[in-house]
């Protein structure tokens, strides 16, 4: 009589599978992806900072440079004059996995970027805030456990 066992199926099945959990491209891409409309909501439209205070007030110098792009008339700092920054989010690839990049960051001839002036006149902007923080847990650990069950 003959035995046979899958036992080198399944436990090249568990080995894919812990290898799909080390690959960036799978939890932490779907984390970030999963921050990013939070992130835009909170600074380009609610105006709010990383701790959840209001960003800053515009000048009324700046006030009349927003009407020429038919800005709102809110005074409150959202980070979008052109709307460069909060259309220009990417996902990048990183040699740890995923960061969020901003391709509308650039400021022609300028070292700097629009975000470290911003973050030089209100403080920090783009770092995630606590909810944004559990946003990406509770998305890494779902997709680790759906990946796992698959």
């Amino acid at each position: 009589m003959q035995i046979t066992s899958n036992i080198p199926f399944v436990i090249g099945t568990i080995l894919s599978k812990f290898r799909e959990l080390d690959n960036p491209e799978t939890i932490s891409r779907a984390a970030a992806l999963a921050v990013l409309p939070e992130l835009r909501n909170r600074i380009h439209v609610e105006g709010l900072d990383s701790k959840g205070a209001k960003i800053g007030t515009y000048s009324n110098s700046y006030m009349k440079v927003r009407e020429r792009y038919n800005r709102t008339a809110d005074k409150n700092v959202v980070a979008s004059l052109t709307r460069e920054l909060e259309n220009g989010y990417t996902l990048k690839a990183t040699e740890n996995g995923y960061t969020i990049d901003n391709l509308g960051n650039t400021i022609e001839g300028d070292t700097k970027t629009k975000t470290d002036y911003l973050e030089e006149k209100y403080g920090d902007i783009w770092l995630l805030t606590e909810k944004e923080q559990d946003i990406t847990r509770i998305v890494a650990e779902e997709t680790a456990i759906a990946l796992i069950k698959s």
